[in-house]
């Protein structure tokens, strides 16, 4: 072998040798974090865990000769089974705020469909909501149609959160919001949902519970509507496949997911190909913020206007009146949508 192929040989082992320990070094610090959101495991283990973890794997990958090959092997043997542990960890159960103390469950029946644990919640300012569970029925052959949601976090463009109202010939209205299901004492974390840490949550539930719980907050968050371009048929195969979602998550819990089974892409997932396809490059299908120039582009929504406008043009209007000035959901949902436009 020439000196000139000694060293590209070299050159090669070094640039191999650098890309595994980057990898070594990511793969030990996300495997701490995994320890410290691991539920069911006491806090004193999850802390230690979090800490202990990477710290040896990394101590015996980077550590010099000798015996480093053997010590490089430990380290990848311990990540290797903290990450089959991981791929095998299932959701645990827990003492869920009251809000989501229920899970929703389908049974369809040709064209009826009744939903048991069917959210109609109480929401009034500066008090706790007061969970209302009913049993409604729905004749799915009296869809009318849908509503994208979007529902803006704050100042920041990226972070929203997407729900879907389908409307019926009857007025009222089947909201569906992909949640994290919330244990008391502990509050939504967007870094948990890279974890496996909550379990993921679809609420069904009426407008004047979903729309009004936000609504109701101080200040108020904003709330932008905007009908869906879809046939009955289509909207139905949706919805279709969003009960049947429900009741497999109901049996058998899944984890929430901040990249593949959150708020928006559990709802692409979904999707029938009638209803919307996104490609997994399109980044919008991960960042819900910048979603309403994908749904203009699949043509889901109102196209005829740049997004900004658009989402001036159906946001809510500030101190609507509160469902229970109302006769029933259907008329409450039926003000809500002429008083859209203001900002």
């Amino acid at each position: 072998m020439t000196y000139m192929n000694l060293l590209a040989s070299s050159h090669t082992r070094r640039i191999l040798h650098v890309l595994a320990t980057v990898l070594v070094v990511g793969f030990s610090l996300y495997g701490g974090l995994a320890i410290f959101y691991w539920l069911g495991w006491p806090v004193w283990l999850r802390y230690c865990g979090a800490i202990i973890f990477p710290v040896v794997v990394l101590g015996l990958w980077l550590w010099p000769k000798p015996e480093y090959l053997i010590r490089r092997g430990l380290a990848v043997g311990l990540l290797t089974i903290l990450f089959i542990g991981y791929a095998v960890k299932t959701p645990v159960e827990q003492e869920w705020v009251p809000l989501m103390s229920r899970h929703a469950s389908v049974a369809i029946d040709g064209d009826f469909v009744t939903i048991t644990n069917f959210r109609d919640a109480v929401h009034r300012t500066g008090q706790p909501s007061v969970p209302v569970w009913t049993t409604e029925s729905f004749d799915l052959s009296q869809l009318t149609g849908a509503d994208l949601i979007i529902q803006p976090f704050g100042t920041s463009k990226a972070t929203a959160h997407i729900l879907l109202s389908l409307g019926f010939a009857d007025g009222r209205h089947i909201v569906v919001s992909m949640e994290s299901r919330q244990a008391k004492g502990r509050a939504f974390d967007a870094v948990a949902g890279f974890f496996r840490h909550d379990q993921i949550y679809p609420e069904l539930a009426t407008e004047r519970d979903l729309f009004w719980e936000r609504l109701a907050r101080t200040p108020p968050d904003n709330l932008q509507i905007y009908p869906i371009r879809k046939r009955p048929e289509v909207l139905r195969a949706y919805l279709e496949r969003i009960f049947a979602f429900t009741n497999n998550v109901r049996d058998t819990p899944k984890f929430y997911s901040t990249l593949d089974e959150s708020c928006m892409t559990a709802f692409i997932n979904l999707a029938p190909e009638s209803f919307a396809s996104v490609p997994f490059y399109d980044v919008r299908r991960w960042i819900p913020g910048y979603s309403l120039s994908l749904f203009q582009q699949l043509d889901l929504v109102d196209d005829s206007l740049p997004a900004d406008e658009l989402a001036r043009r159906y946001s809510l209007q500030p101190n609507l009146q509160a469902p229970d000035q109302f006769s029933s959901d259907a008329a409450w949902s039926t003000y809500v949508r002429q008083h859209r436009g203001a900002l």
